[in-house]
């Protein structure tokens, strides 16, 4: 689709599958969702695999632009020339299956592309199909866009990207069940997204009218409550929510070395929680804090279990973290089978 519409040439098979690696980047490699089913942790997936290939280039800068990723597959080209080749048994002749009632999915039609091509052929001149494709060397066999089809594409661009991104997320869906918010991960996080404000204000509030000492949980240092990060201990990436029990406060410098991993469980969960049983006791004996909290209601309490059991009055520290632990625990494992790697505290930062 997006090639359709900045040229108005034909299309090499290498460009297609060029440009597929680019929309499926983020999804792959930001969220570690798969495309295909995984071997003893090894994609099966022929896109995935391309795309895990490119990410492993040392010159390929982070994050990556869409001209660095192009780049990159440049660099690669041999690497990735048997994934690309797979790739073209179905991309993009198995499109126009559509077009061709007669023809089963499992036709031995199929297995020539030769064959194939020429059946596209004598179709086109009954029927316009959406392209046509001709054929040349491999990754140069080309794809002829109709001009009526084109035009029918430019006068309904935005119904036809948003079936095309409902049909994505399905796909994502079906493929990555135990993972939340699929419909986030099809592009790369915009961080006006987050909804951070009011959690920020509450940490704040709970030291201004609280008396409440904050740490960072990773290297034990206090915290200047006017310089301070809030980090997902289960990354955003994954959980795709600002929810304020997942929020620990954090230095900067910490954070920015973290990003998208996940922390030791066994060495930090204790801590965090701990930090996040202090918030609760100055929420639930402080006015103020209390007022701040409710504002948090809307974008950062909306898990059920959390309201309803986690941030109610008269939980003790024990029956807090373990409502904690029984909620994130299997979150944080779900996170870490899906790909998300261990954060460890780097030695040059602890000073």
């Amino acid at each position: 689709m997006n090639l359709i519409t900045i040229t108005e040439e034909d299309l090499t098979f290498d460009q297609i599958i060029n440009e597929m690696i680019w929309e499926a980047w983020h999804s792959v490699t930001r969220y570690h969702l798969h495309l295909g089913p995984t071997i003893k942790g090894k994609s099966e997936n022929f896109l995935e695999h391309a795309i895990g290939i490119v990410e492993k280039d040392p010159l390929l800068k982070q994050p990556a632009s869409k001209n660095d990723v192009m780049e990159a597959i440049v660099r690669n080209d041999s690497e990735l020339r048997v994934d690309k080749n797979s790739l073209t048994i179905y991309v993009p002749y198995r499109l126009l299956s559509s077009f061709l009632d007669e023809v089963s999915g499992s036709d031995h039609v199929w297995d020539s592309q030769k064959r194939i091509i020429a059946y596209f052929e004598m179709i086109n001149k009954k029927t316009p199909l959406l392209y046509t494709i001709i054929d040349g060397k491999g990754l140069q066999k080309k794809v002829h866009v109709n001009e009526y089809w084109k035009q029918l594409i430019y006068d309904n661009y935005p119904v036809i990207t948003s079936w095309i991104q409902l049909k994505k997320i399905r796909f994502l869906q079906d493929r990555n069940p135990g993972v939340p918010g699929i419909i986030y991960k099809l592009s790369p996080e915009n961080e006006i997204t987050r909804k951070l404000s009011n959690a920020r204000d509450l940490w704040k509030s709970a030291v201004n009218y609280g008396n409440l000492s904050v740490h960072d949980i990773y290297s034990g240092r206090e915290l200047d409550i006017q310089h301070f990060d809030l980090d997902h201990f289960v990354p955003w990436s994954y959980v795709a929510n600002d929810e304020l029990w997942n929020l620990i406060p954090m230095e900067k410098r910490l954070n920015s070395s973290k990003k998208n991993k996940l922390p030791d469980w066994g060495e930090y969960f204790r801590r965090m929680a701990e930090s996040q049983y202090r918030l609760y006791k100055v929420i639930f004996s402080h006015g103020e804090v209390r007022t701040r909290f409710e504002k948090c209601r809307r974008d950062n309490l909306n898990a059920i279990w959390a309201t309803e059991r986690l941030y109610i009055e008269g939980n003790s520290r024990e029956q807090f973290i373990n409502i904690l632990e029984h909620n994130m625990k299997p979150l944080y494992d779900s996170a870490y089978l899906q790909g998300y790697g261990l954060w460890k505290l780097p030695e040059q930062l602890v000073i």
